[in-house]
């Protein structure tokens, strides 16, 4: 077997069988409990839109799911090197190149099994309306790239710094902002200023997705500048985490 393959099932296993991994999956899992409660429960946000309440959904859990790929990013050289086992790794028959495919496998098994941990949880709150198909659908292609995209940030932020805390503070500093829509109201994003961030704002890409396939029930004609737009950022990301996993921090 490849050691990439050793190193990512390695990963999933830490994920499934370590205490820290399953936190990780439990907290993630708490959080969608917690909105879909709210939303189902609470008499205001219960009257909205089926769609509006399935939209709502989706872009909780592609926040929750790039938090969780931020938190193992972080921790994927700079934790090695940490807990003192990055040199043994490199000096074993173990190039860079390889650690890094391995951890980045990692992430996407990582990201798969919270996709398919949320799909309960769309069901829960979109069952029997409209366009749910459609949001399954759109959560897998959209969300993938910006999910994994945080993650190989912080991936290659953890190469360069070597510091878990760093990495993972200035990734989140970054997913924040990136997730701001969420947060602010659509007369703040339909200005000058918000309609120029969510023209290079890869979340704000998934997230107008979203919007237009489950809500408006827009073609996938209309989607492919916001798919290009993941991709780009998917791309971006696990080049910088490529070019800075050549030479990780050893300090």
């Amino acid at each position: 077997m490849k050691p990439s393959s050793l190193i990512a099932q390695k990963e999933r296993g830490a994920l499934l069988q370590n205490q820290r991994g399953l936190a990780w999956l439990l907290a993630y899992s708490g959080i969608l409990s917690a909105f879909a409660l709210l939303l189902i429960s609470n008499k205001e946000l219960s009257l909205l839109d089926n769609a509006q309440i399935v939209y709502m959904m989706a872009g909780t859990v592609t926040a929750a799911g790039a938090l969780i790929a931020v938190i193992m990013g972080a921790d994927a050289f700079a934790g090695e090197r940490e807990r003192g086992t990055l040199v043994p790794l490199l000096t074993a028959p173990v190039s860079p190149a390889q650690l890094l495919m391995g951890k980045a496998l990692g992430l996407v098994s990582a990201w798969l099994l919270m996709y398919l941990l949320a799909l309960p949880y769309l069901w829960a709150v979109g069952a029997g309306g409209q366009n749910l198909l459609q949001a399954i659908f759109y959560l897998a292609l959209f969300g993938t790239p910006v999910v994994l995209g945080f993650g190989y940030l912080a991936m290659a932020l953890s190469a360069r710094s070597g510091s878990v805390l760093s990495s993972m503070l200035t990734s989140l500093i970054v997913l924040l902002f990136s997730a701001s829509p969420l947060l602010i109201g659509p007369g703040l994003r339909n200005s000058v200023i918000g309609k120029a961030i969510d023209a290079v704002n890869p979340f704000s890409g998934a997230l107008n997705t979203f919007d237009s396939v489950i809500i408006d029930s827009a073609p996938f004609s209309g989607q492919l500048a916001r798919l290009a737009l993941v991709l780009i950022w998917l791309s971006i990301t696990f080049l910088a985490a490529r070019v800075t996993a050549r030479h990780p921090n050893f300090r």
